[in-house]
C-alpha cells in the first residue's frame, strides 16, 4: 500500500463490520464510521471467503433448548442438565409413562422448511426411533428415524429426510416439508410404534428454518433468531477472490422457488425427474437438485411460472441459474417458446447458441464445477397472457456426443432468480413465494467535510450497469457515477438531490466493464486533476468555478432517483485533507 495513505484522514477498507455498522479503519475512534441499512428481511446473500454463496436464516422455533417452556410435554416427564452432543450438560431427558408419549410445540409457518434436533437414545430396547412430526391440515409431515440402524422408516409428505451422526450416539435427524404447519412434535418409538407405554430419548437444540436443508444451529428463546447476513449487515463479498463492500439496488426475484424444483411445471410430461438434495450446492450445503433425464428423452426440465403478476410484453428479463455437470454437460436456459432462451456448455461455461430475442448471455464460473448461466432477453408474451413462463432443459450431451436418458443421467442444479431488469444481481433465495432484497445505503452523517484542499481516493469494479456512488444533499459538493462503461466525476452542482442538478466542471472518461478502477482527485485551490489507473484527466472547464468546492458527501450508492441505486463493489475509500502531489496520486492509482 502507498505511503501515501499514512497522510489520510479518513481510510474505510471493508474488513471490520457489524449488523448495522461499516467501520472505518482510519480514524479509528468511530468518527468515521458509516452506519449501514438496508431492512425489513435477511433476503441478502453475499460470496464469502470461502468462496460460498452465505444466506440470512432464522430459527423459528421458540426456547429453542427449554423444553419446559414454550413446549408442552404430554403423557411423560422432562429433564434438564443432562450431557450433550457438544460436550455441555444443556441436553434434555424426555421419559414417557403413557402411550404416545411427546415433547410438542405450536407453531404458525409455511412453504419450504427444515426442522431438526439432536437426539440420543437411552435405553434402545423400549425406544430404538424418534417419530418426528409436522402437523398440516394439508397432510401431516413425519418420518421415523431408527437410531440403531441409523435408517429413515416411513415417511410421509416430506421432501427429504437426513440423520447425521454427531459422535457419541448423538444423531442431528432432520426432516424438509412443503406444507403450512401448526405443531412440531417429538415422540420416543419402538420401530414405527408410539403406542408403547415406557420409553426414554434424549433431545437437545431443536430448529425450524425455511430451506432445503438444515443450517447450522442457533439458539431461541422467546422470539425467532437470525444468524449469517442479517438484515442490516454489510456484505463484504470475495466474488472472484477480491475482497469489496457490495452495495446493490432493491431487486426482486419473481421465482417463487429459487430451490425447490418438484414444483415447477415438469416441461413435457415425464421427461425428467427431480432429486432433491443431491450434491453440494454453491452455498456449501448439500441442498442442490439433480435433474435426471427420463429413459429415451434427449431433453427436458422444468419450466417456472410466474403468475404472480404480469409482465408487458418489451420487457428487459434477466433469469439466471446455477448449473453444474454430472453425466450430461449441456443446459438450455430462458423462454421456452418465443427465441429467449440459450445454450450452455457446462464443461467450460460457453454460450454454444442463443436465440434471436436474447439481448445477452453468458456465465460466471463459481468454483467447483458450478456456473451460474445468465440470459438476458426481452420478454415477447406470445403464450400466457403477460405471465412469464420460463425455465431450463437439460440436454442429452455429453462431451460433444448426444445421447438420450436412460433415468440415471443428468446434471446439478441450484438458485433460479428471474429478475426484471438487464443485469443479474446477487442471488435471493425463496422458498413459496418472490422475494425483494432492499437496495443498501451507507450514510457517514455529516462526518468529516472539509472546505480546503483535499484528495479523495477510490479503488472499486466497474460494474454492468449505472453507479452513483457518492451522493450528497449540500449544494456545492460533487457526485461521482458510472452509466454503463461511460464513467463522470462532476462537482460544483447545485440544488442538491431535489433533482434541479447543474454541473459546474465534469470529467469524463472510458473503461471496460468489470475493470478494477483506482481512481484519485485532488482539489488544490482553483485546480483540480482526476488520476485514473495512473492516468491523469483534466475537467470540461479546466478549473473550479470558485475554489470552494467542498468534500461534503453522505451516501455510497443511494439517492432519491431509484435508477441511480445501482451495484458497486468497492474495495477502497481514502480521504486526504491536502492536495496530493501528481507523483503520490499516480503512485495510488497504478493498477
Amino acid at each position: 500500500m502507498s505511503t501515501a495513505l499514512e497522510a489520510a484522514s479518513l481510510i474505510m477498507i471493508p474488513t471490520s463490520y457489524s449488523d448495522g455498522l461499516l467501520a472505518s479503519a482510519k480514524p479509528n475512534d468511530g468518527a468515521g464510521d458509516f452506519t449501514f441499512t438496508r431492512g425489513s428481511n435477511i433476503s441478502a446473500t453475499r460470496v464469502n471467503a470461502d468462496g460460498n454463496i452465505e444466506k440470512g436464516y432464522e430459527n423459528l422455533l421458540l426456547q429453542s433448548n427449554t423444553f419446559d417452556t414454550t413446549w408442552a410435554v404430554a403423557n411423560g416427564t422432562i429433564t434438564s442438565g443432562e450431557s450433550g452432543y457438544d460436550g455441555s450438560n444443556n441436553a434434555w431427558l424426555y421419559t414417557k409413562n403413557a402411550s404416545f408419549g411427546q415433547v410438542r410445540q405450536s407453531i404458525s409457518a409455511s412453504n419450504v422448511l427444515t426442522c431438526s434436533i439432536y437426539v440420543k437414545l437411552y435405553d434402545e430396547t423400549e425406544a430404538d426411533s424418534i417419530y418426528f412430526r409436522a402437523d398440516s391440515s394439508g397432510g401431516t409431515a413425519s418420518a421415523y428415524f431408527n437410531l440403531s440402524t441409523q435408517s429413515i422408516n416411513t415417511a410421509s409428505n416430506i421432501i427429504d429426510s437426513d440423520i447425521e451422526s454427531v459422535g457419541d450416539d448423538w444423531f442431528r435427524i432432520s426432516m424438509t416439508f412443503d406444507r403450512t404447519i401448526t405443531i412440531i412434535r417429538i415422540y420416543p418409538s419402538l420401530g414405527n410404534n408410539t403406542n408403547t407405554t415406557s420409553g426414554s430419548i434424549y433431545i437437545q437444540d431443536a430448529q425450524l428454518n425455511q430451506g432445503m436443508v438444515a443450517y447450522p444451529y442457533v439458539e431461541t428463546t422467546t422470539a425467532p433468531v437470525a444468524a449469517g447476513i442479517l438484515e442490516d449487515t454489510p456484505r463484504i463479498d470475495f466474488s472472484g477472490g477480491n475482497q469489496s463492500l457490495l452495495l446493490e439496488p432493491s431487486r426482486t426475484n419473481e421465482s417463487p422457488h429459487s430451490e425447490y424444483y418438484d414444483v415447477f411445471l415438469n416441461y413435457g410430461t415425464g421427461k425428467c425427474t427431480f432429486t432433491p438434495n443431491a450434491a453440494i450446492s454453491p452455498e456449501g450445503f448439500q441442498n442442490s437438485f439433480k435433474v435426471v433425464l427420463n429413459s429415451n428423452q434427449q431433453n427436458g426440465g422444468g419450466a417456472i411460472s410466474t403468475r404472480m403478476r404480469r409482465f408487458t410484453q418489451g420487457a428487459i428479463i434477466t433469469f439466471s441459474m446455477f448449473f453444474k455437470a454430472d453425466e450430461f454437460d449441456q443446459v438450455i436456459l430462458g423462454g421456452f417458446f418465443q427465441n429467449e432462451s440459450a445454450t450452455f456448455n457446462l464443461k467450460d461455461g460457453s454460450v454454444v447458441s442463443q436465440a434471436s430475442n436474447v439481448i445477452d448471455a453468458y456465465s460466471i464460473p463459481f468454483g467447483n464445477g458450478w456456473y451460474r448461466c445468465v440470459v438476458t432477453y426481452t420478454f415477447q408474451d406470445g403464450i400466457g397472457n403477460g405471465y412469464l413462463y420460463s425455465g431450463f432443459r437439460v440436454v442429452a450431451i455429453s462431451d460433444g456426443v448426444s445421447s438420450v436418458g436412460d433415468g440415471v443421467k443428468g446434471l446439478f442444479a441450484y438458485g433460479a432468480q428471474f429478475e426484471e431488469a438487464t443485469y443479474p444481481t446477487s442471488y435471493i433465495p425463496t422458498y413459496g413465494v418472490s422475494q425483494t432484497r432492499l437496495n443498501d445505503v451507507t450514510d457517514r452523517g455529516s462526518n468529516l467535510a472539509y472546505t480546503g484542499n483535499y484528495t479523495l481516493f477510490m479503488e472499486f469494479e466497474l460494474t454492468k450497469d449505472g453507479v452513483y456512488f457518492l451522493n450528497s444533499n449540500t449544494s456545492t459538493a460533487y457526485n461521482f457515477f458510472i452509466e454503463n462503461d461511460d464513467c463522470y466525476f462532476q462537482f460544483g452542482r447545485t440544488g442538491g438531490d431535489s433533482g434541479s442538478v447543474s454541473f459546474v466542471n465534469m470529467f469524463y472518461w472510458r473503461a471496460a466493464l468489470g475493470t478494477t478502477i483506482k481512481m484519485a482527485f485532488y482539489k488544490s485551490g482553483t485546480n483540480a486533476k482526476l488520476f485514473v489507473n495512473g492516468r491523469p484527466y483534466t475537467p470540461s472547464g479546466n478549473t473550479l468555478s470558485t475554489g470552494n468546492e467542498v468534500l461534503d458527501w453522505r451516501y455510497l450508492n443511494y439517492t432519491t432517483t431509484p435508477n441511480r441505486q445501482q451495484q458497486a463493489y468497492i474495495k477502497q475509500l481514502v480521504e486526504f485533507e491536502t492536495a496530493l502531489s501528481d507523483e503520490a496520486c499516480i503512485e495510488l492509482t497504478t493498477i
